[in-house]
C-alpha cells in the first residue's frame, strides 16, 4: 500500500487558490481540490476543518495579492492613478480572484470594508494634500467608477485599452480634486 499522501495547510491553501483562479469559487469543492492536488480528500480535512475554511483561506491569498496589486508602481502614473489602474488590471488578470473579493455576496460593504482602504486613503491624503471627508468621498466616488470598470473587464462585458482607462481616471480624478478644493 502506497504512504498516505502528507500535504502541508500551504500547499492546499495553494492548490485550492489555483482552484478558483482556474473554475472560480463555485468550482472549489473537496473532490476537485483532491484531485488537483493527487490525493484523496482526508489530507484535506486533516488539515482544514471544512470547506469553509478552505475558502476563508483562499480569501485570505486573494486579500494577499490584492494588496501586491495595488502597491505596484505604474510608470508615468501618479502614486492614486496606479492604485486605479492596479485595480483594473487585478481584475484583468486575477478574474476569479477578483470576482472572489468584490463581486460575491459576504455580507460586507466592499466599498469600505477590505483592509486595503486605509492604504488607498494615506496615498490620497498625502499626495493631494485633503483628508477626512474629503479623502473618503474621493476615494468612494473613484472606487465606484474603478470598480465599474474592472466588474466589466473581469466578466469580458467590455474591453477598454490602457490608455482609455487612464484618460478615464485621471479625467474623473481631476474632476472631483477640482470640486474638493473649490469649495473650501
Amino acid at each position: 500500500m502506497p504512504p498516505k499522501a502528507k500535504l502541508t495547510k500551504e500547499e492546499i491553501k495553494a492548490g485550492a487558490t489555483e482552484l478558483v483562479c482556474e473554475r472560480g469559487i463555485a468550482g472549489l469543492t473537496a473532490k476537485a481540490l483532491a484531485a488537483k492536488l493527487k490525493c484523496s480528500t482526508q489530507p484535506i480535512f486533516w488539515a482544514f476543518e471544512n470547506m469553509e475554511e478552505v475558502r476563508r483561506s483562499v480569501r485570505v491569498v486573494a486579500m494577499e495579492r490584492f494588496g501586491q496589486y495595488l502597491r505596484e508602481p505604474v510608470e508615468g502614473a501618479s502614486a492614486y492613478l496606479s492604485v486605479g489602474l492596479n485595480y483594473i488590471r487585478f481584475a484583468a488578470e486575477e478574474k476569479e480572484l477578483f470576482k472572489l473579493l468584490f463581486m460575491s455576496e459576504d455580507g460586507e460593504d466592499i466599498l469600505t470594508a477590505h483592509k486595503e482602504m486605509p492604504y488607498v486613503l494615506r496615498v490620497i491624503e498625502e499626495t493631494e494634500n485633503i483628508s477626512g471627508k474629503d479623502a473618503q468621498n474621493v476615494y468612494e466616488e473613484m472606487w465606484m467608477l474603478a470598480h465599474g470598470i474592472a466588474t466589466m473587464i473581469a466578466t469580458g462585458t467590455a474591453r477598454f485599452t490602457e490608455e482609455r482607462i487612464r484618460g478615464i481616471l485621471h479625467d474623473v480624478y481631476s474632476g472631483l480634486l477640482r470640486n474638493v478644493r473649490k469649495e473650501k
